[in-house]
């Protein structure tokens, strides 16, 4: 069996977003802080889906610090997901984040996203 965590948030108001960003990973926090501030809560949102959807995927969820992994931004030249692990965004509507995360790599082609 594969484990596969997933989640999908809101994207938080600039207030929440810094909240949340301060229980990141010191390097996650510094790759937030580099952005003009009104894209931080977009990046926030999808940094934080990624996240979580490790973390759920690892079977602990927010029972484990968030800050005590790095997942990074997964922008195309770096910074990578943890070893052995692949971190996906997925489409979902405006004003939301969304993502998948899963133990190894993907073997098949990625999904067809559709709305109903």
């Amino acid at each position: 069996m594969t484990p596969i965590g997933v989640d999908v948030d809101l994207i938080a108001d600039p207030g929440s977003a810094a909240e949340l960003a301060a229980m990141l990973h010191p390097a996650e926090q510094a790759e937030i802080e580099d952005l003009p501030p009104v894209r931080r809560p977009r990046a926030l949102a999808r940094l934080w889906t990624r996240k979580e959807a490790y973390l759920k995927g690892l079977g602990t969820g927010l029972g484990r610090d968030p800050a005590a992994d790095y997942v990074g931004s997964g922008g195309p030249d770096g910074p990578y997901p943890p070893t052995g692990w692949t971190l996906l965004d997925i489409p979902v509507d405006r004003g939301y984040a969304a993502a998948v995360a899963v133990h190894g790599a993907l073997t098949t082609p990625l999904p067809r996203m559709n709305r109903l």
